[in-house]
């Protein structure tokens, strides 16, 4: 149970100052809902995280880090569609610093981040407009956190999520066909899917992990 409430403790403290930090990128104030919403959301993918059998080692570290990374560029893109680079630049930065940290995993990191960037940027360069590089650079960070295949399981995970979201947008006529639907918020969803699918998670086996 320790290592679980501090895990929530740390996701919390990492995804506030992520919201903390994120007027710097849009042209509107924080609502104190949005930094509550923030805050325990981190919160409790660090008690997850926290529960597995390798409790706060470099694995729940990374999660962490990764899911205030996403939940700050999906607030930031909600309000204003972009997903700043001095963002991803410092979760590039930090994952470097981790990565050093724990050796294992090298080439899982870099297949995973070469194959999330690349797969965006294509679908950016055959569909003009349907997809920003915010985007792209977004998947690329999401693939080094999570390595390859995880890296594969986001992606396919944003991509239904976001389909099916469009097409009830549509349905009630909330928007139309040429307008352009945040994606980093889909894509946030999806590396949230792939990490609590990441062996040793407990969320998703919670009858090897203890409490």
């Amino acid at each position: 149970m320790g290592a679980s409430l501090a895990g929530a403790a740390i996701g919390g403290v990492l995804a506030w100052l992520g919201a903390w930090v994120s007027p710097r990128w849009t042209t509107r104030p924080r609502g104190a809902w949005e930094w509550a919403l923030c805050t325990v959301l981190g919160a409790a993918l660090g008690y997850g995280f926290g529960r597995g059998p390798a409790g706060l080692g470099p694995e729940f570290l990374r999660l962490a880090v990764l899911s205030a990374v996403v939940i700050t560029a999906s607030l930031v893109d909600l309000h204003d569609r972009i997903i700043p680079n001095e963002l991803l630049l410092a979760a590039a930065a930090l994952w470097l610093v981790l990565q050093v940290a724990d050796p294992a995993g090298w080439l899982q990191a870099l297949a995973g981040g070469a194959f999330g960037f690349g797969v965006l940027f294509l679908l950016g360069m055959l569909f003009r407009g349907g997809m920003g590089m915010g985007d792209v650079k977004m998947a690329g960070v999401v693939g080094l956190y999570l390595g390859w295949p995880a890296a594969l399981a986001a992606l396919l995970a944003a991509f239904v999520a976001g389909g099916l979201v469009s097409l009830a947008l549509l349905a009630l006529r909330r928007v139309g066909r040429k307008d352009q639907i945040a994606f980093g918020p889909f894509l946030a969803a999806g590396a949230i899917v792939a990490a609590l699918g990441t062996p040793g998670i407990a969320w998703l086996s919670v009858g090897v992990a203890g409490p």
